[in-house]
């Protein structure tokens, strides 16, 4: 669009100055013609003769140069005046390009709109859809409370790990003695015993907690699940004692191992030493953490807590999307702002050059009177300069033709529209009037998008409906 303003405004080569009108030097014609030397040469020879009417060919040799140089000024002055004419022309063609332009920069505006329109219209029904459905479970499930903030994957293994870590190393001490691996055996033995102690208490405490869903069923499979990390840790760890002590007490290892589940269910609280019962101690400290830390990994609602992360997520993609959408939409606003803006004011500086083309086109008919004025100057003064050196060398009178005036035909320039200035400055008024409501529109559609791609507030508010229906 702003290139061809630009070449419909472009700069010419024309300027209203007396200089594109050939500069007639008179002495120097005299001297290419020779017009003294001709005029003594031709008087001695009584040339022309008394009786010549007409003019001889050294004065039609003089019109005809200054004639040339009068056409030339003739023909730049119609090439001005028609240069000036196209510049008054370019105000009405510059304005309905104008308006093409505005016209255009509103579709393509448009055009974005409806395409991110259509692009954010799967993550909004998304984010609506799972928001309704929060506030649905939490009505079926009477939750007035937020979902708890889940820790992530990442901390729940390191905590993992770390209590692991932690009976294995205490653990490892108590399981050396009578071991025949010494320390090594020991570490092994209490690595293998901690990861299971630590797995499933934490696995039982994240199964434990349908303890709290307000379905009965579910709500007695979370006490089975109690009762059983219960029975599970005290057999686990009562029979990891036995087992202990059944090294202590000089059997191998497999015997110990074979020994260790008859003497728990035989005498189960039955055991050797100190280290046994310390052994206990530590394990269900262990699996009493390990529960607690399943128990809280996630909401302890089930499945609150997924699907309020699935509302996050949702919320996040449909954010990133409208984030994309409105960057986008702000850029081509400015882009096509400033498109406009700059057509506004080529079209204006181009109005602007067309009214001082009217000036100057003025100033070119006056300096066009001056130049005919010289031309007919010129011709009588190089006529003189011919006839009075041919007068000073004949004997012979002059020829009546010595006594005419020449003068070229007369010129009438076509008469300046001054109209036209009400025309170009009422066309820079309406090109002005069509940019600002172009760029008004635009920032309108972009308002009107905005608000119709922010449905946050409409989604929580259609949320609280289905809460109270």
């Amino acid at each position: 669009m702003l290139d061809r303003l630009k070449s419909m405004f472009r700069s010419d080569d024309f300027i209203p100055s007396s200089a594109v009108f050939p500069s007639i030097d008179s002495d120097k014609i005299a001297k290419d013609l020779k017009l003294e030397d001709q005029g003594t040469a031709r008087g001695q020879n009584n040339q022309p003769p008394s009786d010549t009417k007409d003019f001889d060919h050294v004065e039609t040799s003089v019109i005809e140069r200054i004639e040339e140089l009068r056409r030339k000024g003739l023909e730049n002055y119609e090439s001005n005046r028609r240069v000036y004419n196209e510049r008054l022309a370019r105000a009405g063609q510059a304005s309905k390009e104008v308006d093409i332009a505005a016209g255009s920069a509103k579709n393509d505006f448009g055009a974005l709109v409806q395409e991110w329109q259509s692009r954010i219209e799967d993550p909004r029904e998304r984010l609506n859809e799972t928001f309704t459905w929060r506030a649905r479970y939490r009505e079926r499930n009477r939750l007035q409370r937020p979902a708890k903030e889940f820790e992530g994957w990442i901390k729940v293994f390191s905590l993992t790990i770390i209590l692991v870590v932690i009976e294995a190393g205490i653990n490892s001490y108590l399981f050396s003695k009578g071991n025949e691996f010494g320390l090594l055996g020991g570490l092994l033995a209490a690595l293998i015993v901690s990861v299971v102690n630590v797995g499933g208490s934490a696995m039982l405490g994240y199964l434990a907690r349908y303890l709290h869903h307000c379905n009965l069923l579910l709500k007695l499979g979370g006490l089975i699940f109690v009762l059983v990390w219960m029975a599970f840790a005290v057999a686990m760890n009562l029979g990891v004692a036995h087992f202990r002590d059944g090294l202590e007490s000089g059997l191998s290892w497999a015997e110990a191992t074979e020994g260790a589940v008859p003497a728990l269910l035989a005498r189960p609280l039955y055991l050797a030493s100190i280290e046994s019962w310390l052994l206990v101690g530590i394990g269900l400290l262990i699996s009493v953490l390990s529960f607690r830390k399943g128990w809280h990994t996630d909401d302890p609602y089930p499945g609150y807590g997924r699907l309020e992360r699935s509302l996050t997520k949702a919320r996040s993609v449909y954010e990133l999307e409208l984030h994309n959408a409105l960057e986008d939409l702000k850029d081509r606003r400015d882009q096509a702002i400033e498109e406009l803006q700059d057509a506004s004011e080529q079209v204006r500086n181009g109005i602007t050059e067309a009214i001082d083309a009217l000036f100057g086109q003025s100033t070119l008919g006056a300096h066009l009177k001056t130049y005919l004025e010289q031309c007919d100057v010129k011709t009588a003064h190089l006529l003189a300069v011919y006839r009075d050196a041919n007068r000073a060398a004949r004997k012979d009178p002059s020829p009546k033709s010595f006594d005419r005036v020449y003068k070229f035909g007369a010129f009438k320039p076509e008469s300046i529209e001054v109209s036209r200035r009400e025309n170009a400055e009422a066309e820079a008024s309406r090109v002005t009037a069509t940019v600002d409501g172009a760029i008004n529109e635009i920032f309108e559609q972009f308002e009107t998008a905005r608000l119709a791609f922010d449905v946050t507030r409409a989604v929580q508010r259609d949320g609280v409906s289905a809460e109270k229906v």
